[in-house]
């Protein structure tokens, strides 16, 4: 009796909670090389910390790499910043890394906890024991996850991509105004997070131009007001770090662009190659759109996904914690869209390539690489990325079942929401 209720309490994941933020802190511990939270986001918090919130994208606002995210992750990071100051370890990179880890480990449960969450609605039933722990358990510790987070600092991609799942269930539910205010929160976390909107207008759309414009005048809106005071203290800096940057870097590894020898093309792709990453994107999530059954929640987040995997093909530098976003989102599609009869590869296929390609995304990224070795990773990633989206958008074409949104709270918003698909 005693050992079987020791093998339930084991698989509970509430049990995990306090060893793994302890997990995050050990991490912060290690003698770990200076990563893009020490050069970019701790001179920002710390700006902010001394009495300067308005002023956090100043420092090396005019330089070649600035801060180039959203404010969102600032604002956790500016507390734990002023914890720092308090204690005196503001100056000292080996004492506020443990600080900084510890607190946005949090982000990284409640993202996990919205993705199996999202796993439980599109099977219609919930996952228990240990599936359950085992879904927590690649949500938060698979290698994109420690790549991003830990390898390269950038704590801002689990607020990110579990604004953008609550984002996705708040429109399914028929929350459009709040769906598209945590829509905007997401791209102040990462810009990235903007290519989001494709699938999640798409899905407002089918009940109607007017749900579409309020997700769009929502997201506007909040995004708008987020930035002005920011614009208002230090316009030209807050422009150049999330906004005109990026068209001055160069073509770099892990891209099929890294492939061409055209001066003119390599220049056009240099600016331009934004419009690629959208026409790939628009293109999956209108395949998936006109599909029978139309967009489910299951397909939109498949669309999510596909389009995390367009930014991936056709983005002019991928770098390694690029992957992020197509690991958690490609994981939770599959997870939720499996059924027994699939058999194990439709259920790891994705997962295991995913971490497979960032693996060699960090061999490709690896400093003093000859030009021909990037252009065969580049080459190569373009090839492995493009059949994994043409198998994960070939398999989302038959929708598995028309599926529900329940509300457990029994509420009028998630009755209607359950009886029209997102």
């Amino acid at each position: 009796m005693r050992a079987s209720k020791l093998a339930r309490a084991l698989v509970q994941p509430r049990t995990w909670v306090i060893p793994y933020v302890v997990l995050w802190m050990l991490v912060g511990l290690l003698p770990i090389t200076k990563t893009d939270l020490d050069l970019f986001f701790w001179p920002s918090a710390i700006t902010a910390a001394d009495g300067q919130p308005l002023m956090v994208y100043s420092y090396a606002g005019k330089s070649v790499y600035p801060n180039a995210n959203g404010p969102t992750a600032l604002v956790p990071l500016t507390a734990v910043a002023l914890v720092a100051k308090q204690l005196g370890w503001l100056e000292s990179v080996d004492r506020r890394r443990p600080l900084a880890l510890t607190a946005f480990s949090v982000f990284l449960i409640l993202m996990a906890k919205e993705g199996v969450d999202v796993i439980d609605r599109l099977r219609r039933r919930p996952i228990n024991g240990l599936p359950r722990l085992v879904a927590y358990g690649v949500l938060t510790l698979a290698p994109p996850i420690w790549q991003a987070v830990s390898g390269y600092g950038h704590l801002e991609q689990p607020i990110e991509v579990w604004l953008l799942l609550v984002s996705a269930r708040w429109l399914a539910r028929g929350w459009t105004a709040r769906s598209g205010l945590v829509l905007a929160l997401a791209v102040l976390s990462r810009s990235m997070a903007g290519l989001m909107a494709l699938p999640l207008t798409l899905a407002a759309m089918r009940k109607g131009p007017l749900s579409s414009a309020r997700l769009l005048g929502a997201a506007t809106v909040t995004g708008l007001a987020g930035l002005l005071p920011f614009y208002l203290a230090d316009g030209q800096d807050l422009i150049h770090s999330l906004f005109t940057y990026r068209g001055h870097l160069p073509v770099g590894a892990g891209s099929i662009w890294s492939t061409a020898t055209d001066a003119g093309a390599i220049a056009f792709v240099q600016h331009w190659d934004i419009a690629f990453v959208v026409a790939g994107a628009l293109t999956a999530n209108l395949w998936l759109a006109t599909r029978p059954g139309g967009l489910t929640e299951e397909r939109v987040l498949g669309g999510m996904a596909l389009t995390a995997a367009s930014f991936l093909l056709f983005a002019k530098t991928v770098w390694p914690y690029y992957f992020f976003e197509l690991f958690v989102l490609a994981t939770i599609w599959t997870a939720g869209r499996w059924r027994t009869a699939d058999g194990p590869v439709r259920l790891l296929l994705a997962p295991l390539a995913i971490c497979v390609m960032g693996m060699v995304a960090e061999i490709g990224s690896s400093p003093g690489l000859g030009p021909h070795l990037v252009a065969v990773e580049g080459g190569g990633m373009f090839v492995m990325l493009g059949l994994l989206a043409i198998w994960m958008a070939w398999w989302a074409r038959r929708s598995p079942d028309q599926l529900e949104i329940r509300d457990p709270a029994g509420s009028r918003d998630g009755a209607e929401a359950s009886r029209s698909p997102t």
